[in-house]
């Protein structure tokens, strides 16, 4: 798996030739987003869930330890609902600007996000937890470590704009830094489908797959890897459940599942397109 990803990174950064303007034109997603769990596998927070519980007494702090690296997310607990609206965001956006401090601008028809989001069934009430989602986005602070030790701190989120006329946000300075740095993907083509997924862990499982090029995995090194709370037995025995409940899902996004074996396999899939870093120089953050 390694080797395949890194032959795939050799190919694409020798022509890495664009800026982080043109990157996140064509991009999705960073591959470390969907290989960490700065999202965690839920749509919503559950003050009674096993994970809210831990944030709150590691002082609303969440921090996880994965073989891609490790992360600690303050203030706020990222889900995949977060993640939905940022890959809407990024696939449908009207305009992007870089910004003189080196912050990137993204322009957004709002309309066009919630109808994407709610299959067309959405209301004015919907204008009102849109910008809440966004806000608490930006009240999040990630700090990230990669295996290779390159560290990161960065928001996602900086600024929500929001006029008459105009509806965006601006992406910080840090996280830019961090994006440019990053092999990011396209998966465009496949968010119809992802967003038709209600069980948030699939999402997470799908998103996960999305960043390799090929990939075996035990189901209980995958869900550590997402951030799952491995502790909570009867949840695990609930969604390892789903997860055979849901084989034709998975399968039609290429990602096979052998019941007896517990073991996903992986070879790619032909709608996921990988982008360069643009930048290869250590953080200076």
């Amino acid at each position: 798996m390694a080797k395949a990803l890194k032959n795939v990174k050799e190919k694409y950064i020798q022509h890495s030739l664009f800026d982080v303007v043109e990157k996140i034109e064509k991009s999705t997603s960073s591959i470390d987003e969907l290989r960490v769990p700065i999202f965690a596998p839920i749509s919503q927070i559950n003050k009674n869930s096993s994970i809210y519980k831990s944030f709150v007494e590691n002082k609303n702090i969440r921090t996880i330890e994965t073989k891609w690296g490790a992360i600690e997310i303050r203030n706020r607990i990222l889900t995949q609902t977060h993640k939905d609206i940022l890959d809407l965001i990024f696939t449908y956006a009207d305009e992007i600007q870089e910004q003189i401090d080196g912050s990137v601008m993204i322009k957004f028809t709002r309309s066009k996000i919630l109808q994407e989001y709610t299959q067309g069934e959405y209301s004015s009430k919907n204008f009102k937890w849109f910008k809440e989602k966004l806000l608490e986005i930006k009240d999040s602070v990630i700090r990230y470590k990669d295996k290779n030790d390159r560290s990161f701190a960065f928001n996602i989120i900086d600024t929500v704009i929001e006029d008459r006329n105009n509806f965006g946000i601006i992406i910080s300075k840090s996280y830019v830094n961090f994006y440019e740095k990053s092999l990011s993907i396209n998966y465009k083509k496949e968010i119809p489908r992802l967003l038709e997924i209600e069980n948030s862990l699939l999402k997470a499982i799908v998103r996960f797959f999305f960043s390799h090029t090929n990939c075996n995995i035990k189901i209980d090194d995958l869900f550590i890897t997402l951030g799952f709370p491995m502790e909570s037995t009867r949840w695990l025995q609930i969604s390892k459940k789903e997860i055979r409940e849901s084989i034709d899902i998975l399968a039609g996004f290429g990602i096979h599942y052998d019941e007896k074996k517990e073991v996903f396999y992986y070879q790619g899939n032909k709608n996921i397109n990988v982008i360069p870093a643009v930048s290869k120089g250590e953080n200076k953050n």
